[in-house]
């Protein structure tokens, strides 16, 4: 399986057309309720924001791309993303299952790595992280705001630069 990075919020219907033309694709789908104001509806959303998985031969690799929507290959070392069987099956057991995921692409952080705060009342302000306490708390010195204070954040809200 290859991944493909589609436009935002046209993974279904990306899905749909690779299938009319013959190409096996996945969209792992969550339910939810939504709420409106004049009513609440229970509706099916990707998994995964932006992307559909796809298995294609090499061949026949760019075809593709005569689907609207499709931007790109995700590519990771050098080369297009490989999804293992064995992934694609835990997704579709995920799914068929019900199982709540709320789903977060990875990243480690260490001490001296440079930062973005990007939620909260520190939002968008710059630092280097200082320590790691705990299980995900981090201890950041921001310096852009004249004084070197540390500040102590969840890993949810920060970004590695």
């Amino acid at each position: 399986w290859k991944v493909l990075y589609v436009a935002s919020r046209s993974e279904k219907k990306v899905n749909q057309k690779l299938n009319d033309f013959g190409i096996e694709s996945y969209v792992p789908l969550r339910t939810e309720r939504r709420k409106w104001s004049d009513r609440i509806k229970t509706i099916n959303i990707p998994l995964i924001n932006g992307y559909v998985f796809v298995k294609v031969d090499e061949k026949i690799r760019d075809t593709v791309f005569k689907v609207k929507g499709v931007l790109n290959y995700v590519r990771y070392n050098g080369g297009d993303a490989n999804i293992r069987d064995v992934e694609i099956a835990a997704l579709k057991s995920i799914e068929a299952k019900g199982y709540y995921v709320d789903g977060r692409f990875l990243q480690t952080i260490t001490p001296g790595d440079h930062v973005i705060i990007k939620h909260g009342l520190f939002k968008g302000l710059n630092g280097s992280v200082k320590s790691v306490s705990g299980e995900h708390i981090y201890h950041i010195s921001i310096e852009s705001i004249g004084y070197s204070l540390i500040v102590r954040v969840p890993l949810e809200i920060i970004e590695k630069k």
